[in-house]
């Protein structure tokens, strides 16, 4: 790799990569540079290494193709199941799946309130007078896969719909500790009151119905 001339290591990479790849130049470039810095191994250690490389390789290909099996297997299943937690663009039907099953009957909570504190999206009181601490932890209570997924599914649903980035982006600017994390945990709450919405009315989403 050291060797070969940059413009045909960018080609291999390319062709190897496909049309999904970008900036094979900037690769081969990168790849040159850390070729000629790495230390050389004797032939037998090399054929070793190369070795566990492939077996790793073929792991990671097992996975994936595993993986893909259970993602239509799981999209299968969901189709059976009236919900329409999946129209939410960003929420595909792992993550739908995840949330409908961690729910269960919608009729067993009497509101989305119940529903975060189920899922454990309360946070504990911490108060002194007049003050307020804005760097209140989770109660860390209640079924912690749903928070699980609330919380990945609304980190989606932020990127794709924009009421939810606009609502993501004023909690962060309003944060005064670790912005990221306590946006991402106000938007999952706003989050699931839609879908508790969505799921006892039976109405796909529109998001002009459920501004903040």
């Amino acid at each position: 790799m050291a060797t070969t001339p940059l413009a045909t290591l960018a080609e291999e990479i390319a062709q190897i990569g496909g049309a999904a790849l970008k900036a094979p130049n900037d690769i081969a470039q990168t790849l040159q540079r850390l070729a000629h810095k790495a230390f050389r191994l004797r032939p037998k250690e090399s054929e070793a290494r190369q070795f566990s490389l492939v077996m790793h390789l073929d792991t990671i290909r097992l996975l994936e193709s595993q993986m893909r099996q259970l993602d239509k297997a799981i999209a299968r299943d969901l189709a059976a199941i009236p919900q329409t937690v999946t129209s939410i663009d960003g929420i595909g039907p792992v993550f739908g799946a995840g949330i409908v099953a961690e729910i269960g009957p919608i009729s067993r909570f009497p509101s989305d309130d119940a529903v975060a504190k189920y899922a454990g999206l309360t946070w504990r009181a911490h108060q002194s007078g007049t003050f307020d601490a804005d760097d209140r932890p989770l109660t860390r209570s209640g079924n912690a896969y749903l928070r699980y997924y609330l919380i990945e599914a609304a980190d989606r649903v932020r990127v794709r719909d924009p009421e939810f980035e606009a609502f993501y982006i004023r909690k962060y600017r309003g944060a005064t500790h670790h912005p990221h994390k306590r946006a991402l945990v106000l938007t999952a709450r706003k989050l699931t009151g839609v879908i508790y919405g969505l799921l006892t009315r039976g109405q796909l989403y529109d998001g002009r119905r459920f501004g903040s």
